[in-house]
């Protein structure tokens, strides 16, 4: 068995287009034969549309997170999870300050269909903007 720590300097990030939405992969398919999960940060009032086809696990660090879908809305404070089922279209959002999350993806977020089809929209950077 195998047993690894990860830190948000180990992840590989990525901005969401123009949005100030920055994701830090840190569980990917170089490491991991069954799930994702790294580390992302919204900047205050930043928000992302996306329709997930794996199930999200979201555990919230830091701020006031925000996922709405057509049905419901649920917001989490610092230690507090939300969990979004494959296939339910959100919008995920900040409230007034900056956000830091803990999430993983059930099968790996960036081998899925949906994540190739959209590879356009997401850019390499080095970190997400500091404090």
């Amino acid at each position: 068995m195998t047993i690894s720590k990860y830190t948000s300097d180990n992840a590989h990030w990525i901005q969401f287009g123009d949005a100030e939405v920055f994701i830090g992969d840190v569980l990917t398919e170089e490491n991991s034969k069954s799930m994702g999960g790294g580390f992302a940060c919204f900047l205050p009032e930043a928000s992302m549309t996306w329709s997930p086809s794996y199930d999200e696990a979201i555990i919230v660090l830091a701020g006031k997170f925000t996922v709405d879908s057509k049905d419901s809305s649920a917001t989490a404070g610092p230690g507090e999870m939300i969990w979004v089922e494959a296939g339910t279209s959100v919008t995920f959002r900040a409230g007034r300050e900056k956000v830091w999350l803990a999430f993983a993806t059930y099968p790996l977020w960036g081998t899925t269909t949906e994540t190739q089809a959209n590879s356009s929209a997401l850019r390499p950077v080095t970190s997400p903007p500091s404090d």
